[in-house]
């Protein structure tokens, strides 16, 4: 009985006449997938591939688009809120490591909720995995790496400490640190106090009496995997002036790092290629301003409301460094990019529902197309996440996680209809998925 059981696999499951998308922007149509076991057995056109006699078979009437699951590689789904501000600590310059937002030592695996309508969201806009992070301070948690499966997403971890997620994010009410050069030095203090207990601790251990057994503490034990670069920070931040913070914090405490969001990472992108970082950027994009909108909408002059008022050439200098600073936003992700930087994507909390809006934004103004969008949300995400041999596109060996949507996934109008997370089919109801 024991071998018998040993040697049974699930029934085989297939999509075919569908439309296949791999990563690389390869197009098969009239394809067919083949999954069993939450593995990917065989892809590619119909006549290449021999679906098993025992497949339970879903035909895309030619008309049914396939994706690779996207992966979002840093975000707060499911994350309970903070507490809020409280009362005056007793010692506000020595608050404690929780008032101070310094709690490594979470996971989200232990804190998740279930009901958290973004995981359902994040399923219909074509999500298949994300590492997830907990909302605080200045180090709110681990990062842990799950698949996602609405309600069910907290039963199936992936991963626990992808990374640590660290943020400039100050203290809240009157307590230390609440300053950015405040949590500059909070970081240091940090690394100078974990490093001290790893040495309290490993003498203590090589010695056979007369020595005390150091204080344990949960937050700094947390941050060993950093301090000795067998774990990255996920740090976030967006800002030139927080970017170049974070390097010269990396330059004195050596840690390896993945910079999450990165809104100006283009003003650092040759140093961040030189340092070998890689970016987990956000695409939430600055509003265009109203003297472009207008003049993009290709109106006559009359038939607008009202007319313009002149312009003025200080007002002119003004729009000109406006236009400036827009386009280098939208370009952000393009720019690191061709500068040679490793780039995937991260929401660290951007509306879910806004996505496809901005992927079509940066699909018509940053000179990227769908093919490498797809990339990015997928293959270039899991390599960075360290799983670039497992996720990010559709392959056979590879774990079964993929999406299936009405129409290409860059359209206003493209709904998810099936979600395939680890093998795991999840018909979807995409009513409000635009």
């Amino acid at each position: 009985m024991a071998a018998s059981l040993q040697g049974w696999s699930q029934p085989a499951e297939a999509f075919e006449n569908v439309i296949i998308h791999t990563a690389d922007g390869e197009v098969v149509d009239g394809g067919t997938i083949v999954w069993r076991d939450g593995i990917i057995r065989s892809v590619g056109p119909e006549e290449e591939v021999t679906i098993p006699f025992d497949a339970y078979v879903r035909d895309g009437g030619d008309s049914l688009h396939v994706y690779p699951g996207f992966i979002d590689g840093m975000a707060l789904w499911g994350s309970p809120d903070t507490d809020g501000p409280g009362g005056t600590p007793d010692e506000p310059g020595n608050p404690g490591y929780k008032r101070a937002g310094i709690q490594p030592q979470r996971y989200p695996s232990e804190h998740l909720k279930a009901n958290d309508q973004a995981l359902e969201k994040a399923a219909e806009m074509g999500f298949t995995t994300a590492a997830l992070g907990l909302k605080g301070q200045m180090l709110p948690g681990q990062v842990d790496l799950f698949f996602i499966r609405g309600k069910q997403t907290p039963d199936n971890l992936l991963e626990e400490g992808v990374g640590v997620l660290a943020q400039f994010k100050e203290a809240k009410g009157p307590a230390y640190p609440s300053t950015t050069m405040g949590l500059m030095a909070q970081f240091r203090q940090l690394f100078y106090d974990a490093e001290a207990l790893h040495r309290q601790q490993e003498y203590f251990a090589s010695v056979s009496s007369s020595y005390p057994a150091p204080q344990k503490e949960k937050e700094l034990e947390a941050l060993y995997p950093v301090m000795k670069q067998k774990q990255p920070f996920f740090f976030v931040a967006d800002s030139k002036e927080n970017i170049e913070r974070v390097l010269w914090l990396q330059d004195e405490l050596g840690f390896d790092m993945v910079l999450v969001s990165g809104k100006e990472a283009y003003t650092k992108a040759q140093e961040l290629r030189r340092r070998e970082i890689p970016v987990l950027a956000g695409i939430d994009l600055p509003e265009k301003p109203d003297w472009m909108s207008t003049d993009d909408d290709g109106k006559d002059e009359k038939d607008r409301d009202t007319q313009p008022a002149e312009v003025t050439e200080e007002m002119q200098h003004f729009r000109e460094r406006q236009q400036q600073a827009y386009k280098e936003r939208i370009n952000n992700i393009n720019t690191l990019r061709e500068s040679g930087v490793r780039v995937g994507y991260s929401s660290n909390g951007f509306n879910t529902s806004a996505i496809r809006k901005n992927l079509l934004i940066l699909k018509e103004e940053s000179g990227m197309n769908e093919s490498q969008l797809l990339n990015i949300l997928t293959q270039s995400t899991a390599d960075i996440l360290g799983y670039g041999q497992r996720l990010g596109d559709l392959e056979e060996g590879r774990l079964a996680n993929f999406t299936v949507f009405d129409n290409p996934f860059t359209e206003e109008k493209a709904k998810g209809l099936f979600s395939v997370s680890n093998g795991e089919v999840t018909e979807l109801d995409s009513e409000s998925s635009n």
